[in-house]
C-alpha cells in the first residue's frame, strides 16, 4: 500500500444550488490500486462530487488536484484526457450502434482513405474483451440489444480503451442479477490490481466488506467520518452515521409533535389495496386516516412516485383498488382525482407543477377556477383577487403583486403557489411529493408547519421524501419503500430510530 500515488485529491469543496447547499468544506482522493467507497443517502452530495471529479460541474470555491498539481476540470472532456470515466447505474449508450461503435464513437481509428479502420477497431478491443471475460461475438451486436449488465460491461471496457486510471462506479448493482454482480466484483478487483483507482457509490452497505479499501460517508453536503475497510467495518455503525443529521433534528426539534393518539381511531379516507405495476411497484396496501400525515420514505427509484401518480390518475396501475371513504374510484385521470378530492404537488416542479407563462395569481386559482367563473363564463375578478391575496398572506408569498409573473419568484415561493393551489380546492387528500427539494432551510420549515397545521383541520396528507429528518418531522406514521415493495411502517410516537428506518430503505441484509 506504501507505493500507492494519489490520483485525485479534493480539498475544501463548496457546491450550492439556489439556496440549497449541496457540498460543504468536503476533501475527498482516490489511490491507485485502491477502491474508495462514497456512501450516503439520497441528497447527501454524492452526485455532485461525482460531477465536479467529471467535469460536469464545477465547485464554488474549494481546490482540486491532479497528480498533486491543481487543476481546474472544465468539462467532461478534459475529464477524460486527465483519465477518468464514469460507469452508470444506467448505462448511457446509443441504442442503435453496435457495441463496437459504442465505444470508438467519440474517436475511431481511420484509415488513409479517411474510412473507419474496423480491423483496428477489434485489434484495440479484443484484448480488453479478453481481460474482461466479454464473449468477442457482442462486438458487432447493436448495444439496445444487450442486456444492462452486459452494457455495463460494454462501458467498462470503453474506459479501458481509453486508458482510463480512475473508474468511477455509480450505484452499479442496482440493475444486476446475483450472478452479474459477482461478475462486477471481480472485475473491480481486477482494476484494483491492475493499479487503478475505483470509486463506488452504493447504498449497499453489506456489498463494500471485501471490495472497499477505504469508505466515506456523505451526510446533507458533509463528510462526517473515513474508514479503512481493510480492518473490518461496522456496517450498523455506518447507518447510524448516515442517519445521524436526522438523528439529530429529530432528537433535538424544538417541536416535535408525536403522532396522533387518535390516527389509529379516526376515519380511513384513503386505502390502497394490492396496488401494483411492475416493475415499478407490487402488491403496496396502506392506508391514511383524516387529520393524519402519512410519510413514504425510500430511496430514487423505489416506486414512490409513480405510485402517487396512480391514486392521482397520472400513471394507473394495473391491478389493485383503490378506495376514497370506502368507495372504489380508481380514478383514470387527473381531473378526475380532482372532482373526488385527491390534490398532487409534483416532485417535478418545473416541468409538472408551475404553467411558467402565467401570472402568481392565475397559477393560484387554476385549480378551482371553475368556482371562479360566472354563468356566463366570466371569471369574477373581485373574488379572484380576495382569494389570492388571502394565501397570499397565508403563505407568507413575498411578491409586489400577484400579476407578476410565476417565474419571478424563487423555486421555495414557487413551491408555496403550488401549495396554495390546492389549499383553495375542497380536498380530502392531498399528496405533496418532495415537496421541499431545493428550497431554503427557512422555507423548509414553513412548509413542515404548514403540513402540520392542513392535517390538523382534517386534511389527510400524505408526504413522499427523500429527506428522512423531514419525514420525521411531520408525519404520523411512516412507510419505508425499496425496489417497488413497502417493507416497513412506523408509528412516529417519539421512539423511532432513524437508523432502523435507513437500513429498510438501504436494503441492509441483501
Amino acid at each position: 500500500m506504501s507505493d500507492q500515488v494519489q490520483i485525485i485529491e479534493l480539498k475544501e469543496i463548496y457546491r450550492a444550488f439556489g439556496g440549497t447547499q449541496a457540498l460543504s468544506d468536503v476533501s475527498f482522493d482516490i489511490k491507485t490500486g485502491e477502491v474508495h467507497a462514497l456512501i450516503g443517502e439520497n441528497g447527501a452530495g454524492k452526485s455532485t462530487l461525482i460531477k465536479i471529479i467529471t467535469g460536469v460541474l464545477q465547485p464554488d470555491s474549494g481546490e482540486i488536484f491532479v497528480d498533486r498539481k491543481p487543476v481546474v476540470i472544465s468539462n467532461p472532456l478534459e475529464a477524460r484526457n486527465l483519465g477518468f470515466a464514469a460507469v452508470y447505474q444506467e448505462p448511457l449508450i446509443y441504442p442503435y450502434l453496435s457495441v463496437m461503435e459504442n465505444m470508438f464513437v467519440a474517436n475511431p481509428p481511420l484509415k488513409k482513405s479517411g474510412s473507419v479502420d474496423r480491423h483496428e477497431m477489434r485489434r484495440q478491443i479484443a484484448p480488453i474483451f479478453s481481460q474482461l471475460e466479454i464473449p468477442h461475438s457482442l462486438l458487432e451486436m447493436h448495444a439496445s440489444e444487450l442486456r444492462l449488465g452486459d452494457q455495463q460491461l460494454v462501458l467498462i471496457a470503453a474506459a479501458l480503451l481509453q486508458n482510463a486510471r480512475l473508474v468511477i462506479f455509480d450505484e452499479p448493482t442496482s440493475i444486476l442479477s446475483a450472478s452479474e454482480t459477482e461478475r462486477l466484483f471481480r472485475i473491480i478487483k481486477f482494476l484494483r490490481e491492475s493499479g487503478k483507482g475505483v470509486a463506488y457509490i452504493s447504498h449497499r452497505l453489506e456489498e463494500l466488506e471485501g471490495l472497499a479499501d477505504r469508505v466515506t460517508v456523505l451526510t446533507d453536503g458533509h463528510v462526517v467520518g473515513e474508514f479503512d475497510a481493510s480492518k473490518g467495518l461496522d456496517i450498523d455503525g455506518l447507518y447510524r452515521l448516515i442517519a445521524g443529521v436526522a438523528m439529530r433534528e429529530y432528537t433535538h426539534r424544538e417541536e416535535h409533535r408525536v403522532a396522533a393518539d387518535t390516527g389509529s381511531e379516526s376515519e380511513v379516507v384513503l386505502e390502497v389495496s394490492g396496488l401494483s405495476n411492475p416493475p415499478l411497484y407490487s402488491d403496496l396496501s396502506w392506508s391514511v386516516h383524516r387529520g393524519e400525515v402519512l410519510g413514504f420514505y425510500g430511496q430514487v427509484g423505489s416506486g414512490r412516485s409513480e405510485m402517487a401518480m396512480a391514486v392521482y390518475g397520472l400513471l394507473p396501475a394495473q391491478r389493485g383498488a383503490i378506495r376514497l371513504e370506502g368507495r372504489d374510484i380508481s380514478p383514470a385521470s387527473a381531473s378526475h382525482a380532482i372532482r373526488r378530492g385527491i390534490g398532487y404537488l409534483p416532485e417535478d416542479r418545473k416541468s409538472q407543477g408551475i404553467f411558467g407563462w402565467l401570472s402568481i395569481r392565475e397559477n393560484l386559482i387554476s385549480v378551482i377556477l371553475p368556482k371562479l367563473t360566472a354563468f356566463i363564463g366570466h371569471v369574477l375578478k373581485k373574488k379572484t383577487i380576495n382569494l389570492t391575496e388571502d394565501y397570499r398572506r397565508t403563505l407568507k408569498i413575498k411578491i409586489a403583486s400577484t400579476n407578476d409573473p410565476i417565474l419571478s419568484l424563487s423555486g421555495g415561493h414557487q413551491q408555496k403557489v403550488m401549495l396554495g393551489r390546492w389549499l383553495a380546492e375542497d380536498l380530502k387528500v392531498l399528496i405533496l411529493d418532495e415537496p421541499t427539494r431545493g428550497i431554503d432551510v427557512g422555507t423548509k420549515r414553513e412548509f413542515h408547519r404548514f403540513i402540520r397545521e392542513t392535517a390538523d383541520q382534517g386534511l389527510s396528507v400524505v408526504v413522499i421524501s427523500s429527506d428522512l429528518p423531514e419525514v420525521l418531522a411531520v408525519s404520523d406514521v411512516i412507510n419505508v419503500m425499496r425496489k417497488g415493495r413497502l417493507v416497513a411502517t412506523f408509528r412516529n410516537d417519539g421512539n423511532v430510530r432513524p437508523e432502523d428506518v435507513v437500513k429498510h430503505a438501504l436494503a441492509a441484509g441483501e
